[in-house]
């Protein structure tokens, strides 16, 4: 089985739309498909998907049919999506409170320590407040692309 990597909702809007830090995101979603690795989120990544493209949209960035086919196209990628129960919703509570995050970006480093990898993101405000005490927190600038693209 490939190694897994956490990514972030952030990520998964870079693979479909042109931001900073999209190529590296992409190569990260390059060794996906590859399988070089699996990229796994929490299930609410998809809300969080969803509703960064009617951002979008809203903002005519985006037009609505492309925001539709990029949702169907990440459901074609086939990201490893996983449950929260309400244990790791306490744990997560439990994170953000102590370190001053939100619930969501608990729910990623928590599913990261979980399984023991690398969470990618390219949230420079929790970049700044965790990566000297998470060791597993990445820039997704730095992301080791293993697949030529």
């Amino acid at each position: 089985m490939p190694k897994r990597v956490v990514v972030d909702a952030d990520i998964l809007v870079k693979w479909f739309i042109p931001e900073d830090y999209s190529e590296p995101a992409a190569a990260l979603m390059n060794d996906h498909l590859h399988g070089v690795v699996t990229a796994v989120a929490p299930s609410y990544a998809t809300l969080e998907f969803a509703n960064t493209l009617r951002k979008y949209v809203a903002r005519k960035l985006l037009s609505r049919s492309d925001a539709v086919d990029a949702l169907k196209l990440l459901e074609k990628i086939e990201v490893e999506f996983t449950s929260t129960t309400f244990d790791f919703l306490r744990e997560a509570l439990k994170y953000a409170i102590k370190k001053g995050v939100t619930v969501y970006d608990a729910c990623y480093i928590l599913l990261a320590r979980k399984y023991g990898v690398e969470m990618y993101t390219a949230d420079e405000k929790l970049l700044r407040k965790l990566a000297d005490k998470e060791r597993n927190l990445k820039h997704i600038k730095n992301y080791p692309s293993s697949h030529p693209r």
